[in-house]
C-alpha cells in the first residue's frame, strides 16, 4: 500500500473488475493522518487511529462499473454532485458503453447496482490522455444514498495549496482511499500534483474522482482524476486533474446538473 492512500475492501460486485487513469502527489509535507483523510471525504474511521475508512453512504465519492460495447467491464470513480448526478471524466464514457452502473449501498457490507438513465460527455473533450474537458455528467434515478458534495468556485486554486483526492481504484481495488498532497502546477485547463513518495499517490480506478480542497472543513471539488505520466501506483510521476473552475467546466455542469451546490 502507498504511503498516505488508505483503502478498504469492497466486497460487492466482485465480479466485476479493473480500468481507468490515475495520479500523483506532494511536495511540502502534508497532514496524512487516518482520521483526516477519512473525514475530509465524509467517511469515518473504522478502528480507532486505524487507517480503513468505513461509512460508505456518507461519502460523496461513488464507485461506478463502466461495461463496454464488447462486454468488458471498467471501474472508475465519481462524486454525487446533485440529487440525480454524478460527475466523472469524460474518458471513462466516451466509448460509448451500453450500462454504467453505480454501487448504492445499504450498509458497509451491502449494495445494490443502480444503473444510470444516461450520461453526457463534455462536447469539446478531445479523447484519451487530453485532460482538457475531461468532463462529463452521469444520471441516476432516485437510490444512491451519498451526500452531494459543493464545487468550489469562490476561491481559485493555487500552486502550493494543500488538496485532497479520493477515488475507488487500486491497489486495492473496488476500495476508497483518500489521499493528500499540494498543487504542483496550475493552469487554465488543469491542475497537477507530483508524486514523490513523501505523500499520496492515485492509482488505476480513480479516474473520475474528486480533487478537492476543505475550506472551514468543508470540502469543495476543484478537479476531476484525468490522467498521469505512468500507470504505475507509486511511480515517480506528474499527475493531471481536469480544472473544474475553468469556464467551460463550469458551463457543461450548470447545463447537465443545474442543481448542483456551488459556494
Amino acid at each position: 500500500m502507498t504511503r498516505g492512500r488508505w483503502g478498504f475492501a469492497c466486497s460487492v460486485l466482485a465480479s466485476l473488475a479493473l480500468a481507468a487513469c490515475g495520479g500523483g502527489s506532494s511536495g511540502e509535507p502534508v497532514d496524512l493522518d487516518p482520521t483526516s483523510l477519512c473525514n475530509s471525504a465524509g467517511a469515518q474511521p473504522k478502528v480507532l487511529n486505524g487507517a480503513s475508512c468505513g461509512s460508505y453512504r456518507t461519502t460523496p465519492v461513488v464507485v461506478m462499473y463502466i461495461v463496454e460495447q464488447g462486454g468488458e467491464v471498467n471501474l472508475c470513480s465519481g462524486t454525487r454532485i446533485s440529487n440525480n448526478e454524478v460527475l466523472t471524466a469524460a474518458h471513462c464514457v466516451s466509448d460509448n458503453p451500453v450500462r454504467v452502473v453505480a454501487a448504492a449501498f445499504k450498509s458497509d457490507i451491502l449494495a445494490t447496482g443502480l444503473e444510470a438513465t444516461d450520461w453526457v460527455v463534455h462536447p469539446n473533450y478531445a479523447g484519451a490522455g487530453r485532460f482538457t474537458n475531461d468532463a462529463a455528467i452521469v444520471r441516476f434515478p432516485g437510490g444512491l444514498p451519498n451526500p452531494t458534495m459543493g464545487i468550489l468556485t469562490s476561491e481559485a486554486t493555487k500552486k502550493g495549496q494543500l488538496v485532497n483526492f479520493a477515488g475507488w481504484g487500486l491497489p486495492e481495488l473496488e476500495s476508497l482511499a483518500v489521499g493528500a498532497g499540494r498543487v504542483s502546477s496550475v493552469g487554465t485547463h488543469f491542475l497537477q500534483i507530483k508524486y514523490d513518495g513523501s505523500a499520496s499517490d492515485i492509482c488505476s480506478g480513480d479516474s473520475g474522482g474528486p480533487f478537492y480542497r476543505m475550506v472551514n472543513n468543508r470540502p469543495g471539488l476543484v478537479g476531476i482524476t484525468s490522467n498521469a505520466e505512468s500507470l504505475d501506483c507509486g511511480a515517480n510521476k506528474t499527475s493531471s486533474f481536469t480544472n473544474v473552475q475553468t469556464p467551460s467546466i463550469l458551463q457543461f455542469i450548470q447545463a447537465n446538473a443545474p442543481t448542483a451546490i456551488y459556494f
